[in-house]
């Protein structure tokens, strides 16, 4: 089986931004579901994703951001966010963020990675 590997360097910026981070309008999203066999913070700091640290100061400004929601493919219980990435040279231009919806105006974060498209 292959080992996965993890970016401690993102695990720490992932822990240092502020709980709970908010939305355009005003839900709450959390790291809080944690994937098959490993934390949520390890899931998006896997090195398949190609994320960066400059990538992770971006989140709560691409989350405040209205024109970065886009309809999510899986229904209304799902929320995915696009935003761009500053790195300049880079293949994969955009930053995905899926979220599932909970009650009481609550996001959790499903998975954070790089896209080559902005749809």
């Amino acid at each position: 089986m292959k080992q996965k590997e993890y970016d401690d360097n993102i695990i720490a910026a992932l822990k240092k931004l502020p709980v709970p981070l908010k939305t355009f309008d005003g839900h709450d999203v959390l790291f809080e579901e944690n994937k098959r066999h490993e934390t949520i913070f390890q899931h998006v700091a896997n090195k398949k994703h190609h994320l960066h640290i400059v990538d992770i100061v971006l989140i709560q400004s691409i989350l405040l951001n209205k024109n970065s929601l886009v309809s999510d493919r899986n229904g209304h219980k799902y929320r995915t966010y696009i935003g761009r990435r500053t790195k300049k040279k880079e293949r994969l231009k955009y930053i995905k963020i899926t979220t599932k919806i909970r009650k009481n105006n609550q996001e959790s974060v499903i998975t954070i990675h790089a896209v080559k498209n902005n749809c």
